[in-house]
């Protein structure tokens, strides 16, 4: 346990103890378990445990589930309140709403600034699912602190300046209006803002505070989140910023002490706890098997068919990942064609070395999941950005001439190259268009940041960075969760030349698990498994309500229509 302290003065055993136990970024549910054995075991037991945004997304499980697992286990590992972070926005508004509704029946959820600024219709749905802010008391009641949950509101976030549409307050701005109004409602002894943003940013708020008369003094801490390094940092203004990492890997226990007559902060600690020290909870523990056992089920269910798209039901077409730093090749285009079809973009690129599994040739063009695990064992981090034709052509050739290290190779030398880009089957296809066309392509971020040296890639990158328009570091999905979710919706195809009327088989108005199962097994000659049900259906159902409504399914058909030929004619 690291120890660390804010001032030398040790607390009167008579002062009054608030205690908050923080994390933040909580992708995975491995160590919430252990989390909730060291919440049990802390003497006296918090009296507020935060996470501070990223939670709901994005994860393998998440994209298959939509955060229901992750929901769950975080009611019962004893989180009391949440802020939302950037990556709640990658999952449907429907889902999100859904998620939200249900972690708030024993977590609150804290939402300062996201939807204020005007009250519309399309902006209270968020706002009647969140609270703006939160009182928390010492165990004697006569303490209380005001707790705020901060969405970023820096440019670069969200690709479209918004949180799923919805508008982005101030920062600075929203928390000073509102702690303002909660002073004089409540009186609270402490403001403290449960942050997502970058740590600039939350540096920037630090001396936004330091120049506010009313909040001087009363604001001692930030608990952050977005990034994902442990972090203890202290300003010139007294306020301390505090993040802890991600995955609840460990914990910072932050004791505010109040003098007990006058009631004014006189002390803050900063206590650092490994979770990997604490045994697992039992009860939790058996709520994240049970969800994590959707993910091994998973494993021997034939994710991927490689005919689910039209350019590849010729005979002669066989997926292969064979030679991925020589050549390109059709697993590398397959892959690239379902991100680029997922995120609506124009192109996707990937670079060979990330495609792991050197398979010859896939029986019947088909991919288990846990094959796919092995296609791509690491976190391969998509974002999109705009670039040239010309910028892009340049940056494929680059990637299949250029050597990385500098080394000449000899007259009929063969190299491997870690940065030879695979691309998606249209652009393989040819598309036409001129060297000036702008282009949204989606591709592995650290290629911008120099990995494999792709010289035209490192200038856009160097060129995004000057322009403020990189990619935040936190702004990704996973490419083998954009494929899983891309797979999940093309298995609808093969009823795609259904009427809903016909496939709503009781005549009750939606499609449920039952009707989808007796049609897919009529068209494909075997019944689907379990998994492959919940994932067709999650990959739709838009409000999450468990069935599929004929606005869904055609919304669906539409969409398969633009992205693959089938669908609505």
């Amino acid at each position: 346990m690291l120890r660390r302290s804010l001032t030398r003065l040790a607390p009167d055993t008579s002062n009054i103890r608030v205690r908050l136990a923080c994390i933040n970024d909580v992708y995975e549910l491995e160590n919430l378990p252990r989390l909730h054995s060291l919440l049990m075991n802390l003497k006296p037991r918090p009296n507020a445990v935060t996470l501070a945004g990223d939670f709901i997304s994005p994860s393998t499980l998440s994209s298959i589930d939509g955060g229901r697992g992750m929901v769950k286990t975080l009611r019962a590992c004893g989180i009391t309140h949440v802020s939302l972070g950037n990556h709640e926005a990658d999952v449907k508004q429907g889902v999100l709403r859904e998620r939200l509704r249900e972690l708030s029946k024993s977590v609150t959820v804290l939402n300062s600034n996201i939807g204020f600024r005007r009250r519309d219709a399309a902006e209270d749905w968020i706002t009647e699912e969140t609270s703006s802010y939160s009182i928390i008391q010492s165990h004697c009641k006569t303490v209380s602190v005001a707790l705020f949950g901060l969405m970023s509101d820096e440019p670069d976030m969200f690709r479209d300046g918004t949180f799923k549409g919805l508008q982005i307050s101030s920062v600075p701005g929203s928390f000073s209006a509102l702690a303002s109004d909660v002073k004089h409602r409540h009186e609270p002894q402490a403001f403290i803002p449960m942050t997502h943003m970058s740590l600039k940013r939350d540096q920037d708020l630090v001396k936004y505070i330091g120049k506010s008369l009313e909040l001087d003094g009363k604001v001692p801490l930030i608990i952050g989140g977005h990034e994902h390094e442990m972090m203890e940092i202290g300003t010139d203004e007294g306020i301390t910023i505090v993040k802890t990492g991600q995955d609840a890997e460990r914990v910072a226990v932050l004791d505010l002490w109040f003098h007990w007559f006058s009631r004014e902060l006189v002390k803050v600690e900063v206590n650092w706890l490994e979770t990997k020290d604490w045994p697992e909870c039992k009860v939790v523990a058996s709520i994240r098997d049970k969800h994590m056992g959707v993910l091994k089920a998973m494993d021997e269910t034939n994710i991927i068919d490689g005919t689910l798209l039209p350019v590849c039901k010729s005979a002669d077409f066989s997926m292969s990942s064979v030679r991925t730093r020589f050549q390109q090749t059709t697993v590398g285009a397959w892959f690239c064609q379902a991100i680029k079809l997922e995120l609506e973009v124009d192109v996707c690129v990937i670079n060979g070395a990330t495609i792991k599994g050197g398979v010859e040739k896939y029986e019947k063009n088909l991919m288990s999941y846990s094959q796919l695990k092995k296609e791509l064992p690491f976190p391969l981090k998509m974002v999109t950005v705009e670039m040239t034709r010309k910028t892009l052509e340049e940056a494929i050739l680059w990637s299949r001439t250029n050597v990385e290290d500098g080394h000449v190779p000899e007259e009929g030398e063969e190299v491997a190259r870690r940065g030879y880009l695979q691309t998606d089957l249209d652009y393989q296809n040819g598309g036409g268009g001129g060297a000036n066309d702008t282009l949204v392509v989606a591709l592995p971020r650290n290629l911008l940041g120099g990995f494999c040296k792709i010289k035209p890639l490192m200038d856009l990158g160097k060129e995004l960075k000057e322009k403020g328009s990189m990619p935040n570091k936190d702004d990704y999905i996973k490419a083998i969760d954009i494929i899983v979710r891309f797979c999940c919706r093309e298995r609808w195809a093969a009823l795609s030349s259904m009427a809903f009327r016909d496939m709503d088989l009781n005549n009750d108005g939606v499609l449920d698990r039952d009707e989808i199962r007796e049609l897919m097994t009529l068209k494909l000659g075997e019944e689907p498994t379990s998994v492959m049900l919940d994932l067709m259906m999650n990959s739709v159902d838009e409000n999450s309500n468990g069935v599929i409504d004929e606005d869904e399914f055609t919304q669906l058909m539409a969409n398969l229509k633009r992205s693959t030929g089938h669908g609505l004619n």
